[in-house]
């Protein structure tokens, strides 16, 4: 597990994985022994582990996480306008393409601080305290 910062300010923790995983039991699997707060945001999945000529992990040459993958797809369109809203807050904070109604703020990158800027963001868009 690495934690990344493609984006200033934005660090997520990802988990570079060789070869195929069922990313759900991953998460489970990490959820119960891991703090809530360290389970990764993203799952990336490698032939091999980039290595530096001492035959440690290049760190530097892991790739970045594809803003899709961390995109739970456990899904569901948005039923209500209340939901439209929190979906779009959801969208604009964690700079994600798009997210499902039983998509997770935590799992999808989300954190204390973008947790504040979510209820500014809520706040904003419903004009209301």
């Amino acid at each position: 597990m690495v934690v990344r910062e493609d984006r200033p300010g934005d660090r997520v923790i990802v988990a570079y994985v060789v070869g195929a995983a069922a990313v759900a039991e991953l998460r489970v699997a990490l959820g119960q022994k891991l703090p809530e707060y360290m389970v990764p945001s993203a799952f990336v999945s490698l032939e091999a582990l980039p290595l530096t000529p001492n035959g440690k992990v290049d760190r530097k040459a892991l790739p970045a996480p594809v803003v899709e993958s961390m995109v739970l797809q456990v899904g569901g369109a948005p039923r209500s306008p209340l939901e439209e809203l929190v979906a779009e807050a959801f969208v604009q904070v964690l700079g994600l393409p798009g997210v499902g109604i039983h998509d997770d703020f935590f799992h999808l990158g989300g954190h204390s601080l973008k947790a504040m800027q979510l209820v500014s963001r809520l706040r904003t868009l419903a004009g209301a305290e």
